[in-house]
């Protein structure tokens, strides 16, 4: 999986560097982000790059720790963690002090989840299933500068879907997710 994420960012920065303007518009930026959603958390580095004033790439690489409490339809519990990242376009849309945002993105995470469950004979049951998530999914927020600094400051809404890909061992949950995220960004 370590091959994927490297060769996904080489093409990522390839991408920005071809598409990098001359502009004044044009920068990057680096932060943090913290994506809560009902069944897990996601903690990620973003890198954030302007073509210009009104859109720009996002990428991100982090680990999504999963507890699926009762939600999945196959296990009386999921867990589980896993590395991955996403890609990502935004359309920047001043408003006041801000700006509003609306994106797409794509993540796709290397999953290990372990589920615990009740057999045909009331016994329990329990596994490791290998999961490869691709989850496209559309957001919407709003982002405040924070004063006298380079930064700024994000809280986003998310709604998507979650595709098991690839399996290998018992069938886990996946279906639709929203979420929320709080990220912090700063100009390089």
């Amino acid at each position: 999986m370590k091959i994927y994420i490297t060769l996904f960012l080489v093409v990522a920065f390839g991408f920005i560097s071809l598409n990098a303007q001359d502009d004044q518009d044009s920068r990057t930026d680096l932060g943090v982000s913290l994506q809560l959603y009902p069944a897990g958390i996601i903690p990620t580095l973003n890198l954030e790059h302007y073509f210009d004033k009104k859109s720009s790439l996002l990428l991100r690489a982090g680990l999504n720790i999963v507890d699926r409490k009762d939600f999945s339809d196959f296990n009386q519990t999921e867990m589980g963690t896993g590395f991955g990242g996403s890609i990502g376009y935004r359309k920047h849309f001043p408003s006041g002090k801000g700006k509003f945002i609306a994106g797409i993105n794509l993540d796709i995470w290397s999953l290990t989840i372990d589920w615990t469950d009740i057999g045909p004979t009331d016994a329990p049951t329990s596994g490791s299933t290998y999961t490869l998530v691709i989850q496209p999914w559309l957001e919407g927020g709003y982002f405040l500068p924070i004063k006298n600094t380079k930064s700024q400051i994000g809280l986003t809404v998310g709604f998507g879907r979650e595709i098991n890909a690839i399996t290998s061992g018992d069938e886990v949950e996946q279906g639709f997710i929203g979420s929320v995220s709080l990220q912090y960004m700063f100009a390089l």
